[in-house]
């Protein structure tokens, strides 16, 4: 036990002194650039579907931007079921730009992300 906490005093002071503990979250423009890439990687777009695609995603990851940016606290199931909401919209939105097989795929990348986002704060 006292090896364990050794350790990860050890990583925490590591990360202060390199920077890292105090590194800022990406912007929502660059966190919509980040997905737009996977997205186009991922589900081959056309270049106007990418033009659409990229300001979907600007457009969600600024709503989710600004209710990040209200900081921790608050209810953590009532901030999953906006989240839940926006991405239904986000999805709706993408339905009406990507064809029925891109939006197959792009359902089961979303829903290996889910699987893999860690649960709500202890």
């Amino acid at each position: 036990m006292k090896k364990a906490l050794i350790v990860g005093m050890t990583a925490i002071f590591t990360m202060f002194l390199t920077g890292s503990a105090i590194a800022q979250p990406p912007s929502p423009e660059e966190m919509a650039k980040m997905e737009t890439e996977s997205m186009n990687t991922e589900l081959k777009l056309t270049a106007d579907q990418l033009t659409k695609v990229e300001a979907i995603n600007l457009k969600y990851a600024q709503k989710m931007g600004e209710m990040f940016s209200q900081g921790p606290g608050g209810d953590f199931a009532e901030m999953q079921k906006k989240m839940q909401e926006m991405e239904t919209q986000k999805r709706a939105e993408f339905s009406k730009v990507l064809t029925a097989d891109q939006l197959k795929k792009y359902d089961a990348m979303m829903e290996e992300r889910r699987k893999n986002m860690p649960g709500p704060p202890m």
